[in-house]
């Protein structure tokens, strides 16, 4: 079974840990990469938590493989002011119909937010059922000491 891990990070936490991710399940993964630039750092960063409230999806550069080709998918991405990232919502308008009938994961980081909360307006956009993880950390605090644990558990979970 063909699998890939897609990603989308603003600040680089979703990369390091789709990587992992991805090393673990031995699969391909591709970042997805929004068109519109967003600020990384600093107090005006939190304004594009506005768009995500606002159920934008973002424009997104086309993924250059296809996720019709594989029969696992794994979505990572951070869940911003209690909605879903605009440029995931972007990727799934895009390519909604090539989840059609396939095993889905999502793997979410967040600063706090109820991850049931996160993964149910998630649940919204996919058309399968999701096997899901959440990474919660505190302001500042990126490296979690049980991330290994966390990862081990997504993988035995999706791969069951």
């Amino acid at each position: 079974m063909k699998t890939i891990v897609y990603y989308y990070t603003l600040t680089g936490h979703c990369e390091g840990l789709s990587g992992k991710i991805a090393e673990q399940l031995e699969c391909e993964r591709e970042r997805i990469i929004e068109k519109k630039k967003r600020i990384k750092k600093g107090f005006l960063r939190f304004l594009s938590g506005r768009s995500a409230m606002q159920k934008e999806a973002a424009a997104i550069e086309p993924v250059s493989k296809e996720p019709g080709l594989y029969d696992r998918i794994v979505v990572v991405t951070p869940f911003w002011a209690d909605s879903p990232t605009p440029a995931v919502r972007g990727f799934l308008d895009r390519y909604h119909h090539a989840f059609e009938g396939k095993k889905l994961g999502l793997v979410i980081t967040n600063l706090g937010t109820d991850p049931a909360k996160a993964f149910a307006r998630y649940q919204e956009l996919f058309p399968e059922p999701l096997i899901t993880r959440s990474f919660t950390r505190a302001k500042g605090e990126w490296e979690d000491p049980k991330e290994a644990e966390g990862i081990r558990a997504f993988i035995a979970a999706f791969n069951a």
